[in-house]
């Protein structure tokens, strides 16, 4: 892939969208894709009142910044919570000291905020107390029962 300067806006980008119940919903807009060879992953989130993209986690290895471009949302660290609003930059590192969620705290506007990634061509993503990791990768994507482990040679008998 030829790798070249990117220009482009929000609404110039197609959203995917996605969530489940009452508690997850979003859009992003992918902006830089580290599968397309970059190091890096860049999208905008739009997040409706009281929703959150994601539930609690941190990540193995990629590293997380977010910007936050419009809303107020409530931030959930390992340190507690806390507000954050427009003009917010928050980095997370990788590892359980990176642990975070954030939901949109509004009743009525949405939370918009740029999500920056480091690209790791496999990451294992964390989830504590819902006995979940999530394996994400060029390759395989799967979010499993951590519970579910196996021994190395198990099935393995000649």
């Amino acid at each position: 892939m030829d790798k070249t300067v990117e220009i482009s806006r929000m609404t110039d980008i197609e959203p995917q969208h996605d969530g489940a119940g009452n508690s997850y919903q979003y859009s992003r807009y992918k902006f830089i894709k580290g599968e397309d060879g970059y190091k890096s992953n860049i999208a905008f989130l739009r997040l409706p009142p009281k929703k959150a993209a994601f539930p609690l986690h941190y990540h193995e290895y990629s590293e997380e910044t977010f910007y936050v471009i419009s809303g107020t949302g409530k931030l959930i660290t390992k340190d507690g919570e806390r507000e954050v609003t427009q003009g917010d930059i928050i980095f997370f590192p990788a590892g359980i000291e990176g642990i975070h969620k954030l939901i949109n705290s509004s009743s009525s506007e949405d939370l918009v905020y740029l999500d920056f990634d480091t690209y790791v061509p496999l990451d294992i993503t964390y989830y504590p107390g819902k006995d979940k990791i999530g394996i994400f990768g060029e390759n395989y994507t799967a979010v499993l029962r951590e519970s579910d482990k196996v021994d190395l040679y198990e099935g393995e008998e000649d």
